[in-house]
């Protein structure tokens, strides 16, 4: 009988755990991309990660629409479907980020990559991969401690994002004269905090998880 119920009703958590992983490791090549594109000399036209990016970008809308479709057919998933929604469409929002932050970096025409850009982008990069790490160790709840450990990382790395990003928008608005650059910068700044933001989203929904199946 037993054995009759398991072909009845497969268990799909390797599917959707490996849809989750693919979503996560995605987010950090988008990120490391970024990190790229802003390193040594600044040629925006010469970049051509932004296009990868953006590629990466229509990658994790796939996923996205693969958790969805999956999650119609399985009668038997890891944790409940609305949960799985929630985080297949955070990290799909975190990822979105990413490739708004460099669509902005490229698309501005901006003159320099300054120190709280390069610092920003950084931090993100850091966000991608402790997010990751949680992401992948999320096939056991059991393990909560390393779970939540990676929360509270990401949590402590948009905390150091908010400070890099009113450091820089303060002297941005002290120091700078030329009202164009005051809003690409501006604007620059606030997409990579927003992105940090929108990781830190993901650990909330991660969290939620571990609590209703611990």
């Amino acid at each position: 009988m037993n054995n009759f119920l398991t072909k009845l009703m497969p268990n799909n958590d390797h599917v959707f755990y490996g849809l989750f992983n693919k979503a996560a490791s995605n987010s950090v090549a988008m990120a490391k991309l970024l990190n790229t594109a802003i390193e040594g000399e600044w040629v925006p036209e010469q970049k051509t990660e932004f296009a990868q990016i953006g590629r990466l970008k229509a990658q994790s809308a796939e996923l996205k629409r693969q958790v969805y479709a999956v999650s119609g057919k399985a009668l038997i998933s890891p944790f409940e479907r609305n949960d799985m929604y929630a985080l297949v469409s955070a990290m799909n929002g975190f990822s979105d980020y990413i490739d708004a932050s460099a669509r902005r970096i490229n698309l501005y025409s901006i003159d320099s990559i300054t120190t709280p850009i390069r610092q920003l982008c950084k931090i993100v990069l850091d966000c991608a991969l402790e997010l990751e790490a949680c992401v992948m160790a999320l096939k056991d709840l059991s393990n909560g401690k390393a779970i939540v450990d990676s929360c509270n990382r990401i949590k402590q790395l948009e905390h150091e994002a908010d400070m890099v990003y009113d450091k820089a928008f303060a002297v941005l608005n002290n120091e700078e004269t030329d009202t164009f650059r005051l809003i690409k910068y501006g604007e620059i700044l606030a997409s990579l905090e927003r992105t940090t933001d929108k990781c830190e989203q993901v650990s909330y929904v991660v969290e939620s998880i571990l609590v209703k199946n611990s």
